[in-house]
């Protein structure tokens, strides 16, 4: 018999003895069938409500989207600025 790192075994001896072991007897019930698991997620309802509120309340702007977009493409979006300006108000949110 020789196994290898796989983990299939491989002779004459040992495929013949998992024949007979795998082969049903009329004596044994048939196992249930293996089922793989699924995934779920559940939200609890304050999570729910936060989403809903958030999507109601903004309006998309279009117009405001594109010029972003333009500023960046050429280049002068970022600036010391407004750097300066997201750094203030990260460190306010942290306290």
């Amino acid at each position: 018999m020789q196994i290898s790192g796989n983990f299939s075994v491989s002779g004459v001896d040992s495929t013949r003895a998992a024949a007979r072991s795998n082969a049903p007897t009329q004596a044994e019930p048939s196992s249930p069938a293996i089922t793989s698991p699924v995934d779920q997620l559940d939200l609890s309802p304050e999570a729910l409500s936060i989403g809903q509120s958030q999507s109601s309340s903004e309006v998309f702007r279009a117009d405001k989207v594109a010029s972003l977009r333009e500023a960046i493409a050429q280049g002068n979006y970022d600036t010391d600025e407004k750097l300066s300006a997201a750094l203030d108000s990260l460190l306010e949110k942290l306290g």
